[in-house]
């Protein structure tokens, strides 16, 4: 079987998951924002998941599918948003969190260098993660909500 067939029996066992849209595309955009945010995981997710009582298998979809390599992706908007939201120079924000990433996480925990790069970015995460996940919430929930409807209209 090619890649191209396993993806498609892949989205197509996805959203034919047996639960309501709402739970589905939850926690789909539950494991997309933990996903996504620095530190987290499938425990987290599959934690949260149950706490909210969404869909443990779509939460795990979501954070395997995003997990590790978009945090690098998302780095740029995140440092974008944090710069904005604490009125911080970017090019700035970005040289010292060059200058001090390699010395360890240790570092960050530190009052300035938490308040003055740790933070930020932080922040400039959990909203850039908040809005990709909330967009993937309403996509999932629309696509999913015209297939039931078309599935009841059989």
């Amino acid at each position: 079987m090619n890649i191209w067939k396993k993806f498609k029996k892949f989205v197509r066992k996805f959203f034919f998951i047996n639960d309501t849209p709402e739970k589905i595309a939850g926690g789909a955009a539950l494991g997309i924002f933990l996903g996504i945010f620095p530190g987290e995981g499938l425990l987290a997710t599959l934690f949260f998941a149950s706490i909210f009582r969404l869909n443990k298998l779509s939460a795990t979809a979501g954070v395997l599918a995003v997990n590790m390599w978009s945090t690098a992706l998302v780095l740029p908007l995140a440092a974008g948003t944090g710069c904005f939201l604490f009125d911080i120079d970017y090019q700035n924000l970005i040289n010292e969190f060059n200058i001090n990433y390699h010395i360890g996480y240790k570092t960050f925990l530190v009052g300035t260098v938490f308040f003055d790069i740790a933070l930020p970015l932080l922040v400039g995460f959990f909203v850039a993660s908040g809005l990709i996940a909330a967009t993937a919430y309403f996509l999932i929930y629309f696509i999913l909500k015209k297939k039931h409807i078309q599935h009841l209209g059989r």
